[in-house]
């Protein structure tokens, strides 16, 4: 799964990795993104990517309320054209999450370590994402969005049994512009082309990022 990451740039950076406009707002570093925070996705519309905020923890349209997002944070791949909360965002609503690390948790000696994964080849990465938008009792338009998650690459496959769909940089396009529509065999052609991006390592943090509420550089510092 992927519970916590990083994006340690500023917009103007993703902007520009991405090939996307440039926002008028700017954040600060995420060290320690959480759920429910406020986080960067890339999203197409026409021909024109953009660099939007979105909470994170999809909220599905038709759900009564937002609270379903607290469970809704990762989508399997395996199972995603099948989960009635993903079937309609995989077809029509895809995004590319942006990330330069993220965290999972390995026991050592009967604790758990926190560790930071990041590539061995790029900074800024992207994991595969699908969002929505809900729509509240009063009015308000909250768009929300879900990473999606695969078995891991042979590099960090000692750490956990799943890790975040993390797209080398060629299928970027393909993810975010492919097909809207597919017949069962398409779907599953399509999301058996999905190869990880695999160069990635693993380096042991503080366990102070155990916790949503810090956020600074000292987290991405090997210990």
């Amino acid at each position: 799964m992927c519970g916590r990451y990083t994006i340690t740039v500023d917009a103007g950076s993703i902007a520009w990795r991405f090939g996307a406009e440039r926002p008028e707002f700017e954040f600060e570093p995420f060290y320690n993104a959480a759920p429910t925070q406020q986080l960067p996705v890339i999203i197409e519309t026409g021909s024109q990517r953009q660099l939007v905020l979105m909470r994170w923890g999809l909220i599905p349209h038709w759900s009564k309320d937002m609270s379903i997002g607290n469970k809704l944070i990762n989508a399997r791949v395996e199972t995603i054209d099948q989960k009635p909360a993903f079937k309609n965002p995989f077809h029509r609503r895809r995004c590319l999450i942006p990330a330069d690390g993220y965290y999972e948790w390995a026991k050592v000696n009967g604790y758990k370590q926190p560790l930071r994964i990041i590539s061995t080849q790029q900074n800024i990465f992207s994991f595969a994402g699908i969002w929505d938008r809900w729509v509240s009792p009063e009015g308000l338009a909250i768009d929300s969005f879900s990473i999606l998650t695969t078995t891991p690459v042979a590099s960090i496959r000692h750490i956990h049994h799943r890790m975040p769909l993390i797209l080398p940089f060629d299928q970027e396009d393909n993810w975010l512009t492919g097909p809207k529509e597919w017949n069962p065999q398409a779907v599953q052609h399509f999301l058996g082309s999905l190869a990880p991006f695999s160069s990635l390592r693993a380096y042991p943090v503080s366990t102070r990022v155990n916790s949503p509420h810090f956020n600074d550089p000292s987290l991405i510092t090997p210990v």
